[in-house]
């Protein structure tokens, strides 16, 4: 970039200063919920500039990048605090894995988990209640969307819901049990139209059930983005944003004199 492009280094480095702010929001708003996880960003730098290699003879004249951008975002699926409440349809898993859920609700739910289809969706969130559906009462996300065993299926209540309890990595006491399953790579999970702690798993890689994890009965998993961290990156980003406007008013202002030279 030349002299003169500092003002527009500037307006991309706001840009970038934005969506960090953004994200820095989302993680605000996602501390209260239930299996949040949040969103880290990292930054890389945009057009740097070699005006003398410096493998010559003589020093090397060199300009890093004059302007910040995002280069990727990463969710950190790190586990979030257990806290036990009293309902026996809330369910937390301590370890690796996720939750499979449906769209496709009960009669559409039958069918291999493993071999991943695109009414199929994962979730940490394990808020789920009793559903009465037809004849049956089916266990499912707070927003209705079916909850799958290891099977495929729906998970039906017997009886009045009494023997619905826990063992390790398994629900019993329903036709089935709660699937439990994990991703060769999280990182490819992205958010789905149901939010941001419901994931849409196509590029996830192979699909297993995992059999080390516990589901603990009677407890939903907590957020893992807290006020502590997020407070101090936001006012970092704030700083930050007001240097950067303050660069891009040094220029206009050089800008004007240079004009007014000119004339």
């Amino acid at each position: 970039m030349g002299s003169f492009d500092h003002g527009f280094a500037g307006m991309a480095s706001l840009r970038a200063i934005n969506q960090w702010i953004g994200v820095i929001n989302s993680n605000l708003g996602g501390a209260n919920r239930t299996a949040y996880k949040q969103t880290k960003v990292s930054f890389t730098g945009l057009v740097s500039r070699v005006d003398r290699d410096p493998r010559s003879d003589i020093n090397g004249l060199q300009f890093p990048d004059t302007s910040l951008a995002i280069g990727s975002t990463r969710v950190d699926f790190a586990q979030g605090t257990i806290v036990q409440d009293g309902e026996l349809t809330h369910l937390a898993l301590s370890g690796d894995g996720f939750f499979a859920i449906t769209t496709g609700g009960p009669a559409a739910a039958a069918g291999n988990v493993l071999t991943y289809r695109n009414d199929i969706y994962f979730t940490r969130d394990g808020e789920f209640r009793w559903t009465v559906i037809g004849t049956n009462t089916i266990l499912t996300t707070s927003n209705g969307l079916t909850v799958l065993g290891f099977n495929g299926q729906a998970v039906n209540r017997i009886g009045n819901g009494t023997t619905f309890s826990v063992t390790t990595s398994t629900i019993t006491g329903a036709n089935n049990s709660v699937g439990v399953f994990r991703f060769v790579n999280n990182q490819a999970l992205k958010f789905s139209k149901y939010g941001s702690t419901v994931f849409d798993a196509a590029q996830g890689g192979t699909i297993a059930i995992i059999t080390d994890s516990e589901i603990l009965q009677s407890a939903l998993e907590s957020s893992n983005s807290s006020l502590s961290d997020t407070l101090p990156e936001l006012s970092l980003a704030q700083k930050m944003f007001s240097a950067i406007s303050k660069i891009i008013n040094v220029n206009n202002e050089d800008l004007d004199v240079c004009i007014n030279l000119i004339r």
